[in-house]
């Protein structure tokens, strides 16, 4: 990448090369070997007919899968000529090697039709068309197929593979770290010692810990050391790190008159001190404005314990509505802080308990006679246990989300300009879980559920149970319900009709079925007045978060459309 000339791999580990050859420019980092920094071959050199007739071979058997230049309907975005620019310059050396080929060479070209080499999905098509591809040059390579005599004796001759018992794991070692502690590495890899090497569960596990995005490569071997046998894990850190800064955006709209804009910034510095402490950050400003931090701190080098201290500002727009319209607005700004002390589950989730302090005020933007502001402070403990094993955040395929929140503590109110004071015990839990229901490798389901109660009927202003808005009972406008209690289902099935690289990924066709409500008294709650709901929708995992665009529909006719863009 500094001096454009291309880089032949003639030694070293394949692994070394593999990933050195898929560093695309823009969609995967350039790997740094050997003094030089390293990208996608093709760039210069697609179709290497001149590497291989260096090495001495005789007769050539290209097999050309370029990516055929786009058409002209596909540039009209900075995206399609940026992807058009990197076609141009494979295509150009593709055709000069092509021009090297000579009599007796054989080319293969399968036509892939509409499939690029981004289309990693579609592994079973590419193998399906290459067979299809050799098979029309079957007459110009039968001359170089053997006798079935000679080729049995060709297989006799070759070295047998025999199979070898795993090695047995004496030690570990971690390289390459500079702000990362090799121990907890070590610890979070869990190789069992004296025992034979499990590799799958060490690829898992690898797996893992490159999924916490703060490095750029993790490999290992097999090493002898003085007699003993053991594995060398060697880490390339991120660049960027230890802080890593993510940016964002967030636009919804209900095309009734509410649209809600955010740009989002998350900063999040990793490794504060040896035993892995995390300070987190994240800042949004628009229509709704936020601003939380937390800092995560483990107790030991195995995480078997943490601590957290947290806290957050945020100010949002609540309505009163009557029906569908809106009878009053209100800023409610919510200020939150409180310690935990938690254990890890698995590496899948978290039990923390805690101290917490929240306070709320609710101050009328727009109100009718007798709305006035108000004031409420939750103190008390707080109980939260997250467990997460989704696939994907946004689409997910398979796995299951589930967060269970309880309060206890006291309640504080005071209303308007009122000197006086109410005080009393409160209980509050909220349960909600989504999991993913794979049906085809092209349709999944996505089922959710949510329940929430408050220990007293009074009525809370600034901090109800809301439900109403897309997938939440679509139809409905946002926070349209509110109450003490709270009920809610939906079942969203997805289809996979595509796949579009240069958005990100996979866009889908689906619809669901709600139904939940709210309740302010406990002695109300049915389930024979449940509002039910329904939608249907386009749906895009983009680079920039979830895309939808969505018609809805709920009990008493109510309807409405949904535009959605960002990270929620």
């Amino acid at each position: 990448m500094v001096a454009g000339t291309p880089y032949v791999f003639t030694e070293g580990p394949l692994y070394e090369a593999m990933r050195a050859s898929m560093s695309v420019p823009g969609i995967f980092s350039p790997v740094e070997l050997r003094g030089r920094i390293l990208g996608d071959g093709g760039l210069v050199d697609n179709l290497p007919v001149d590497v291989v007739r260096a090495m001495g071979a005789e007769v050539i058997i290209a097999v050309n899968i370029g990516t055929p230049l786009a058409p002209r309907e596909a540039l009209s975005s900075i995206i399609g000529l940026t992807g058009q620019m990197i076609n141009i310059l494979t295509e150009q050396n593709v055709r000069i090697q092509l021009a090297s080929l000579k009599e007796g060479d054989v080319l293969i070209s399968p036509n892939l039709g509409a499939l690029t080499s981004s289309d990693f999905d579609q592994s079973a098509e590419f193998i399906r068309l290459g067979v299809a591809g050799a098979r029309e040059a079957a007459a110009e390579l039968a001359a170089f197929s053997l006798s079935p005599e000679a080729y049995a004796a060709y297989k006799a001759a070759r070295p047998r593979i025999v199979d070898t018992p795993p090695p047995r794991i004496e030690f570990v070692k971690i390289e390459g770290t500079e702000y990362a502690n090799p121990k907890v590495l070590a610890l979070d890899l869990d190789v069992p010692l004296e025992q034979p090497l499990d590799a799958k569960a060490l690829d898992d596990a690898i797996s893992r810990l490159y999924g916490t995005s703060q490095y750029e490569r993790i490999d290992y071997h097999v090493v002898e050391d003085n007699g003993r046998t053991g594995i060398v894990v060697n880490v390339r850190e991120k660049a960027v790190g230890p802080n890593f800064i993510r940016f964002g955006l967030n636009y919804a709209t209900d095309f009734q008159g509410e649209t809600n804009f955010s740009l989002l910034a998350g900063h999040r510095r990793v490794w504060v001190n040896s035993l892995g402490a995390q300070w987190l950050n994240e800042l949004e400003v628009g229509r709704i404005s936020r601003a939380a931090t937390e800092f995560y701190q483990p107790l030991d080098l195995a995480n078997t314990m943490f601590a957290s201290a947290y806290a957050s500002a945020q100010s949002v727009p609540r309505y009163i509505f009557s029906g569908s319209q809106r009878v009053a607005e209100y800023n409610v700004q919510a200020n939150n802080a409180g310690v935990d002390i938690g254990v890890p589950i698995s590496n899948l989730g978290e039990l923390r308990v805690g101290p917490t302090y929240t306070f709320y005020k609710g101050s009328p933007t727009v109100a009718v006679p007798g709305f006035v502001t108000a004031r409420e402070t939750d103190a008390g403990l707080r109980v939260l246990a997250r467990w997460d094993n989704l696939d994907d955040s946004f689409f997910p395929h398979r796995g299951v989300r589930a967060n269970f929140e309880a309060f206890y503590g006291q309640r504080t109110q005071r209303a308007g300009d009122s000197p006086d004071e109410i005080s009393k015990k409160l209980a509050r839990i909220d349960f909600y879980g989504n999991g993913g229901i794979p049906l085809t490798s092209d349709d999944f389901l996505n089922v959710a559920i949510r329940a929430g109660a408050l220990s007293r009927d009074d009525p809370a202003l600034v901090n109800p149970f809301l439900l109403g808005g897309f997938l939440n009972l679509s139809g409905l406008r946002n926070g349209q319900l509110a109450g003490s209690y709270l009920g809610f289902g939906r079942v969203v099935y997805y289809h996979r009709i595509t796949r579009i690289p240069l958005i990100g990924g996979n866009v889908y066709l689906g619809g669901s079925v709600e139904a939940g409500n709210t309740w302010q008294l406990r002695d109300s709650v049915s389930a024979g007045d449940l509002v039910k709901a329904g939608s249907v929708f386009l749906g895009a995992d983009t680079f920039l978060g979830p895309f939808y665009f969505a018609y809805g529909r709920a009990t008493g006719n109510a309807s409405s459309f949904y535009l959605f863009l960002g990270r929620p």
